[in-house]
């Protein structure tokens, strides 16, 4: 598709713009994940499905040695730092492994239990499994839509994010603590993720990208987000949620206490 070599003749020619814009990008990223690692850990549940995590641990453990490859070969400083940055999302991925089965074990697998509770140490296979899938699912992906940089890749979790929130939002059927941050910085992000060649990292640095496809992409994706920063301004907290009779499906042991002193 391009090499690395292509892409630093574009970035070449403007490289004050793509610095920017690439800080712009990861800025939106990690806005989006601190604040979701917020969520997982102060309400003990994560506004993100468990396959995703699965999938941007694939995408972060690709981009931290494609970036540490590239600084050894090219010497560009920004792809150092991004190595960096992708080495912490890394990090955050673990942490959010180590919440979704501690916390999250009924509502991530509970389907497959026929109402029973999921034990924990097979909780614990299915949560590394997913991480080895989704880490060799991105690899064989990657090698057969041809696309070395994995920059066309790396769109992918940007429009996962915008989509599978409001999803996730809606299934639980309450808002969490943080959950209107979450939805804030998943429009300012998707908005930014689809800016057009000259203004948006993506469609400048790919090529190819700047086509009518991927504005009819943007249109679904930032449509989505706004539907989210709808829902989480309108669907009631959990605390309201649970006091009307609302009910949880795949109740974990911690939710128990919880559900009964809302009931009270």
């Amino acid at each position: 598709m391009y090499t690395i070599q292509e892409l630093m003749a574009l970035v070449n020619v403007n490289p004050n713009f793509f610095v920017v814009a690439a800080f712009v990008t990861y800025g939106f990223g990690f806005w989006q994940y601190l604040t979701s690692m917020y969520m997982q850990i102060k309400n003990k549940e994560c506004p993100f499905y468990f396959w995703q995590h699965c999938w941007y641990f694939g995408h972060d453990i690709t981009f931290s040695l494609l970036f540490n490859m590239w600084w050894k070969e090219i010497g560009f400083w920004l792809f150092k730092v991004l190595n960096i940055g992708c080495m912490i999302f890394v990090l955050i991925e673990f942490v959010s492994l180590y919440y979704a089965v501690k916390y999250e074990k009924n509502w991530n697998w509970g389907k497959y239990y026929n109402g029973r509770k999921v034990p924990m140490n097979e909780a614990w296979i299915r949560g590394i499994a997913g991480y080895i899938m989704g880490a060799m699912l991105f690899a064989v992906i990657r090698k057969l839509i041809g696309d070395p940089c994995c920059f066309f890749l790396m769109t992918s979790t940007n429009c996962t994010l915008a989509l599978m929130c409001r999803f996730n939002t809606k299934e639980r059927r309450y808002r969490m603590r943080g959950t209107r941050m979450l939805a804030i910085a998943t429009l300012c992000g998707t908005i930014f993720n689809f800016m057009p060649k000259g203004v948006g990292f993506f469609a400048s640095i790919i090529p190819g990208l700047h086509q009518p496809a991927w504005y009819i992409l943007a249109v679904f994706c930032i449509a989505t987000a706004v539907e989210f920063c709808i829902m989480a301004f309108k669907l009631p907290t959990k605390e309201e949620f649970l006091a009307n009779g609302g009910e949880i499906f795949y109740v974990e042991d911690w939710q128990e206490d919880q559900i009964e002193a809302a009931k009270a």
